[in-house]
C-alpha cells in the first residue's frame, strides 16, 4: 500500500550510512530541510496552502537512510486532516486543483527540488543565476539558462520563478549532511518521464553550503523569522487598516505587517497602542509569489495585551 502512495524520496547512501543509521542531529536537519522545501513549493502551487496548517507525510525506510514522501491525506495525522476539511481547503481543492490530488502537489514540489539541484550543479550557485542570455526551446515550454562556460540546460519557467523567492538555506540543510562516503539522492516519480533524480556528492556540497549565512541575511529583516515558522513576538500594536484588514506591530525598531488568521482586525482594537504578545505564523511570500518579502508578515492567531489601557507606551 505504501509503495502505491510513494511520491519520491530523499536518500543518503554510502559507507558512512552503515545499515541505514544516521546521526539524530543530521537526520533532524535533513527532515527539517525537506519539510521547509516541500511547504515552500506547495505554497507556490496554492496560496491556501501557505495559510493552512498541515503535516508532511514521511516514512523513513530501512537500508540506506531514506525519507519517503507519501501523497495521501488519509495518512496525514492531526491538524492537516482537520484543516483539509475547512472551507478554505475545500475551496482550494475545487478552484486550484480540480482533478489533482495531494499526491500530485507533493510530486510537483519534489520535482522542483530535483530541478533546483540540477540548476545549482549546472551554474555552481544556489542564487543569482545568469538570466540575461536566456534561450527558449522549440515549443517555448522550457527556458535555457547558461553556465559560466556558455553551456545551456533547460528548465521550467514556473520553477525558475519559484526559485527566485526562496532562501538558499533550505536546500543547504539537505546538503550539509553529505560527507565523503555519504551521497544525497533526491528523486520523484513522474507520470510522464518515470522517476527522475539528482545527486549531491562531497565534491558538489560546497555549491549548496558555501557562504549560506551571507546569502540568507542579504536584504532580509529578521532572517530568524523563517517562512512557515510559529512566532511569539512582544511589541506594540501601532496602527490598523480596515481596508487591508491588517495591523502593524512595532517590534525591535521596525513595523511588521500583521493579518488576522480569522475575522476582522476590529477584534484587536482594544489592544491598539498597547504592549502586547502577538502569536501566529510567519509568511514571507509576496503577493506575486515570485520573490521573498524582505519583511516578514505575521498571520495572527492571538494577541495578548501586557498592560492596561491607562498604561499606553509611546515608542
Amino acid at each position: 500500500m505504501e509503495d502505491q502512495l510513494e511520491v519520491g524520496s530523499v536518500k543518503y547512501s554510502g559507507k558512512a550510512v552503515a545499515r541505514g543509521v544516521l546521526d539524530a542531529g543530521k537526520a533532524g536537519k535533513a527532515l527539517t530541510g525537506l519539510d521547509d522545501l516541500l511547504r515552500y513549493f506547495n505554497a507556490k502551487q496554492s496560496s491556501d496552502l501557505a495559510k493552512a496548517e498541515y503535516d508532511v507525510p514521511v516514512s523513513v525506510r530501512e537500508g540506506s537512510w531514506e525519507a519517503v514522501v507519501l501523497g495521501a491525506v488519509g495518512l496525514v495525522a492531526g491538524k492537516f486532516a482537520l484543516t483539509y476539511a475547512t472551507h478554505a481547503a475545500e475551496q482550494m481543492a475545487k478552484r486550484d486543483f480540480d482533478g489533482v490530488g495531494f499526491k500530485d502537489i507533493f510530486a510537483k514540489s519534489l520535482a522542483a527540488i530535483v530541478h533546483l539541484v540540477r540548476l545549482a550543479k549546472h551554474t555552481k550557485r544556489v542564487k543569482g543565476w545568469p538570466l540575461e542570455n536566456l534561450r527558449w526551446n522549440s515549443d517555448s515550454t522550457e527556458v535555457g539558462i547558461p553556465n559560466d562556460a556558455g553551456e545551456y540546460q533547460y528548465f521550467s519557467p514556473e520553477f525558475i520563478k519559484w526559485y527566485a523567492g526562496m532562501q538558499p538555506g533550505m536546500i543547504a540543510k539537505l546538503a550539509e549532511v553529505v560527507e565523503e562516503e555519504r551521497v544525497l539522492t533526491i528523486s520523484v516519480r513522474n507520470q510522464q518521464d518515470g522517476a527522475i533524480s539528482e545527486t549531491v556528492t562531497i565534491r558538489e556540497k560546497r555549491i549548496f553550503t558555501g557562504n549560506i549565512d551571507e546569502l540568507e541575511t542579504e536584504d532580509f529583516l529578521f532572517p530568524e523569522l523563517e517562512h512557515g515558522a510559529e512566532a511569539r513576538l512582544e511589541g506594540v500594536l501601532i496602527r490598523g487598516n480596515a481596508e487591508s484588514n491588517s495591523i502593524g506591530l512595532h517590534y525591535r525598531g521596525h513595523s511588521l505587517n500583521c493579518v488576522p488568521e480569522e475575522g476582522s482586525i476590529v477584534q484587536y482594537k482594544p489592544a491598539l497602542f498597547l504592549k502586547c504578545v502577538v502569536e501566529g505564523r510567519i509568511t514571507r511570500l509576496s503577493k506575486s509569489h515570485t520573490v521573498a518579502e524582505r519583511r516578514p508578515t505575521i498571520i495572527v492567531r492571538r494577541v495578548t495585551p501586557l498592560e492596561r489601557d491607562g498604561q499606553r507606551v509611546l515608542l
